[in-house]
């Protein structure tokens, strides 16, 4: 069986209780949104130091949302902000 298969079958099978699914939900939204965020800051030639520079926040705030840590929305808009984005959050 192809390893993607195996992954799948394992989220599928780890996702049945409702409880794992919501833990996974929440889990894969921050792993998309710190990649986008290192992504972005990549894309506009940032270093952390950069944009933690440019957003008003520590350099470690950088690194805690690129590593998918918890973090404020408030947070999250000044780095948007500093990268000339815009963030948006949808509930679906």
């Amino acid at each position: 069986m192809p390893k993607t298969e195996k992954l799948e079958s394992l989220i599928r099978d780890y996702t049945n209780n409702p409880e794992e699914k919501a833990e996974y939900e929440q889990g894969k939204a921050r792993l998309i949104a710190a990649y986008n965020f290192m992504k972005a800051r990549e894309a506009a030639g940032l270093s952390q130091r950069d944009l933690a520079a440019a957003a008003g926040v520590p350099q470690r705030t950088v690194a805690r949302v690129e590593l998918a840590d918890n973090t404020s929305l408030a947070t999250l808009e000044k780095l948007a902000t500093a990268l000339g984005k815009r963030l948006e959050v949808s509930l679906n």
